[in-house]
């Protein structure tokens, strides 16, 4: 074929030139295309930063069938059923063993009792109603009496703690008892 001349011809150059402005219109729109797409996507992508961080710092939890929530409720009931057994037959040893233990303080603290009152009153040779426990015949000098006022106050501040012991022990038994009815349940 032969070279076309560089000389200007009118016709082509203008089929060029239309040809030419087509394709920049093409581009222009193209482009125009493009930017709003970019817009569109920008605002539909714009909060995925915001989300993605939010998504690293929560934690995510799936559905679960409810299936395989009772097949795990089941399993964890098999595995802690056995120790609830024995935890609850060591408390109700270790509460009849406390039980045990305050009835003989109580049985300890009655006898301490019946013996402080016994004690406490002086024995008189006579039964006699309208005796003095102090009579001429008996050799009460003021020191004795003196050690016996203070055996008395002794005793009496050891009654008192007995009782506060008691009391005490008795309190524990009872707030123990609900722990063990509702460890059973």
């Amino acid at each position: 074929m032969p070279r076309q001349s560089l000389a200007f011809n009118a016709g082509s150059h203008n089929q060029q030139l239309n040809s030419i402005l087509a394709c920049t219109q093409n581009i222009r729109s193209s482009c125009d295309t493009v930017a709003e797409t970019n817009r569109t996507i920008e605002h539909y992508v714009g909060d995925f930063p915001r989300l993605r961080t939010v998504m690293d710092n929560k934690r995510h939890f799936g559905l679960v069938s409810e299936s395989d929530v009772r097949q795990a409720r089941n399993y964890v009931a098999a595995e802690i059923a056995p120790l609830l057994r024995e935890l609850i037959v060591r408390a109700e040893d270790a509460l009849s063993k406390e039980e045990r233990y305050a009835r003989t303080l109580r049985t300890q603290a009655t006898q301490e009792l019946a013996d402080l009152e016994v004690r406490s009153y002086p024995q008189t040779k006579s039964s006699v109603p309208g005796t003095s426990p102090f009579a001429e015949d008996d050799t009460f000098s003021p020191t004795t009496l003196e050690e016996q006022q203070e055996l008395l106050e002794k005793l009496q501040d050891q009654r008192k703690r007995l009782t506060e012991k008691v009391t005490q022990l008795e309190q524990n038994a009872q707030n123990r008892s609900p722990q063990s009815s509702s460890m059973a349940q």
